[in-house]
């Protein structure tokens, strides 16, 4: 029997049976809360007993290039209250690098990936969220854009809510195929706050896949879903059925038990050891961070 028929099996039971498969599941669950990637230098906040930190990494690969992180998204959520915080990580954060000096924590990715490879520069890039948020980081996961776009047309499109207009893409209430839902991802030009204003779309489209994933009518599809993701899944600490097990522990919870937190810090200019030249930099302000944190994994 092929492995992805077993994959669909396991989905469908655990999708409809629940409290049937609640013991084998929370085993699943708590094997990512135990897992741990990355600890923090100057740690701001112990990880919790039942809270899992998975970092989500949405890689600008094309070819065999090293690529940059283009995306960083920490989710915190809570196996017990199945309360999640989604913290966004700006592309341009100015981190202190090991070997490097002061420059974007986009760059993290790039230079871990060519010294050692895909791998060396996923947890170049774990290490230096880690570092920047002062919490420990159990799990992780890289994915191309490409793959994005080919998951969302694989569930038949996805359901979101834009608070503002993107290129052609009116705001409010929005049925997304791929392409649409991969550009809405991608703008930052013309999208209010830039950068922050991408990160809040991310948010919401982030939301739309989760609920249509795990929509009853895409049940069947799941293998479907798992074989386009592993076909751009580019690294993870995380098999298929711990990210299916997370996926429905979590499926319960609704919008009020999510909460969304940006960085907080300012715009400069500064040089940038990599490219031996100025550039603009979102400098983070440590001790909001510290604030937005803990808020963030107490919740």
């Amino acid at each position: 029997m092929k492995k992805k028929y077993w994959i669909a099996l396991i989905a469908s039971a655990m999708m409809a049976i629940g409290g049937g498969t609640y013991f084998w599941r929370g085993h699943l669950v708590q094997q990512a809360v135990n897992s741990i990637v990355a600890k923090p230098t100057n740690p701001i906040k112990e990880l919790q007993k039942d809270r899992v930190n998975i970092l989500l990494l949405g890689s600008d690969a094309r070819g065999n290039e090293a690529s940059r992180s283009d995306t960083m998204i920490l989710i915190s959520a809570d196996t017990k209250s199945k309360h999640v915080s989604i913290i966004s990580i700006p592309r341009d954060t100015r981190v202190n690098l090991p070997g490097i000096g002061l420059t974007k924590i986009t760059h993290a990715n790039v230079m871990g990936e060519l010294s050692g490879g895909v791998h060396a520069g996923t947890l170049a890039a774990v290490q230096a969220a880690s570092n920047l948020l002062g919490i420990t980081i159990n799990n992780y996961a890289k994915i191309n854009f490409d793959g994005f776009q080919k998951v969302v047309d694989a569930v038949g499109g996805i359901d979101v809510t834009l608070p503002e207009a993107v290129g052609d893409i009116k705001a409010g209430d929005q049925h997304l195929n791929g392409d649409m839902a991969l550009g809405v991802a991608r703008a930052r030009y013309g999208v209010t706050d830039g950068d922050f204003g991408r990160q809040r779309n991310q948010f919401h489209l982030l939301s739309g896949l989760g609920n249509k994933i795990l929509s009853l009518e895409n049940v069947p599809k799941l293998p479907q879903v798992l074989n386009i993701v592993h076909n751009d899944l580019m690294d993870t600490n995380l098999s298929d059925v711990q990210i299916l097990a997370l996926a429905t522990d979590f499926k319960a919870a609704t919008q009020d038990n999510v909460q969304y937190f940006q960085l907080p810090g300012l715009d400069i200019t500064a040089h940038d050891p990599l490219v031996g030249a100025d550039v603009d930099y979102y400098e983070p302000e440590i001790a909001g961070i510290k604030r937005v944190v803990l808020k963030a994994v107490q919740y």
